[in-house]
């Protein structure tokens, strides 16, 4: 069993095109991503043709990621950090950091560092980040954006006399090689035009700048006691049970985990277009995933025969569950930033604004109260309500700072609301909202 972390020393450093280009090198890769991001493991699954998994602590907790790493790992399993190595919520070490995960799963990790406007210095700079917490094994360097094989040789010289750690090799500063942030952001993988051909030259720029073998050694992973099957005692639970997953361009940013631990629990999942469908599927509930509704905003408005079809599953006692993306879409409508609305499915009684930046205060990881029960979400969105209509709000959100707000609306049996929820730590809250429809179905 192989296996590694490539982090960075920061946002932006180039680790994801560095993560991409050894994952399209190796063969029978599993990837994963650190963190709640739903873009990168798109990404992902385009270079390796496998499913890319979210490791996430907060989310997951120990015990999950765990499960998911030894569940879904292959020939060589790489993991691809989220920010900085020791970035997480607050200053800990135990912070749900790409640090504190490679610790969790004892992964040694690659740390990808830029060569831009450095010297001698970069060995300091490596220096720290092995020197904060001696307990994360960082295993090799791998220097990106360098300008000559000659500076390569410099820096590598300073970082392995200074450190102790050896570098892997590097990638040379070329703009085709990376990936921008517009694609990350924006855009789908099977939207970007040359990515099968940045894939192709980032392979041949590895196999002639990085040292293949040595990583492999680092990947060379020790064998360890199988973990104990954490959900085991909810197998087949839900036998019979149909849930409808909403899936196409607008509706994308469902964790793999979620699938498949549904499918583990007996339920069968069939998918479906809000798009394209004349009708929902015949289910016992729909499942509205997050996404770029408002890249779709005519063709969601415009196919009357679907919304029709949904507005009747909802008046019939239909069951609904819908997150971010999908709250948007169920809403009243959703203004563009031009002030354009386009009515959505009116189920809320609220409707959403478009902002043009990233919604910062409710930005991150929350605590989640559903009732009596308790779970961790995640919120991501760069919309805000609008319009606040009368509907009853079933979740109270709670930030590490003492910050509370609800959400959750809950309309008949639809609920929906930003919070984006891993099931692994909201099994209770997931329990809730099948045994509702499993009751219907009966």
């Amino acid at each position: 069993m192989k296996g590694f972390v490539l982090a960075g020393t920061r946002s932006g450093i180039g680790k994801t095109t560095v993560s991409m280009g050894l994952m399209a090198t190796f063969e029978d890769v599993a990837p994963f991503k650190v963190g709640p991001d739903y873009i990168d493991p798109s990404f992902h699954k385009f270079i390796t043709g496998n499913k890319s998994y979210n490791l996430d602590l907060f989310l997951m907790g120990e015990e999950g990621v765990k499960y998911s790493f030894e569940k879904h790992s292959k020939e060589i399993s790489i993991v691809e950090g989220v920010m900085g190595l020791y970035d997480g919520l607050g200053n800990s070490l135990d912070n749900y950091s790409t640090a504190h995960l490679s610790r969790v799963l004892n992964l040694p990790v690659i740390l990808v560092v830029d060569a831009a406007g450095k010297s001698t210095s970069i060995a300091a700079e490596v220096l720290g980040y092995k020197n904060l917490d001696s307990r994360v094994n960082i295993a090799g360097v791998i220097i990106n954006k360098v300008n000559s094989e000659k500076l390569y040789e410099m820096l590598k010289d300073a970082i392995e006399n200074y450190t102790g750690i050896p570098c892997l090799g590097y990638l040379k500063k070329d703009e085709n090689l990376g990936i921008s942030s517009r694609h990350l952001g924006l855009l789908q993988a099977d939207e970007v035009e040359d990515l099968k051909e940045k894939k192709a030259i980032l392979k041949e720029e590895i196999k002639k700048t990085i040292d293949l073998k040595k990583i492999e050694e680092i990947a060379n992973l020790e064998k360890s006691e199988k973990n104990i099957d954490i959900f085991k005692n909810i197998e087949n639970l839900y036998v019979g049970l149909k849930v409808g997953v909403a899936k196409d361009k607008a509706f994308s940013f469902y964790y793999e985990d979620n699938l498949e631990l549904l499918q583990r629990m007996g339920i069968e999942l069939i998918e479906f277009s809000p798009i394209k469908d004349k009708k929902i599927p015949e289910v016992d509930l729909l499942y509205f995933g997050g996404g770029y509704p408002e890249n779709y905003l005519e063709d969601l408005s415009n196919n009357k025969d679907f919304l029709n079809s949904l507005k009747e599953f909802h008046e019939s006692g239909g069951h609904i569950y819908g997150e971010c993306g999908g709250f948007m879409y169920l809403s009243q409508g959703i203004k563009t930033l031009e002030q354009k609305s386009y009515s959505m499915a009116q189920l809320i009684d609220c409707s959403v604004k478009m902002t043009g930046r990233l919604f910062i205060s409710r930005f991150g990881y929350v605590d989640v109260a559903f009732g009596e029960l308790n779970g961790k979400a995640h919120e991501f969105h760069y919309s805000t309500i609008d319009e606040i209509g009368s509907d009853e709000r079933v979740f109270k959100l709670r930030k590490s700072d003492g910050r509370e707000w609800l959400c959750g609306y809950k309309n008949k049996n639809l609920i929906a609301g930003y919070p984006h929820l891993h099931f692994f730590k909201n099994l209770d809250i997931l329990k809730q909202i099948l045994e509702g429809a499993k009751k219907c179905h009966i």
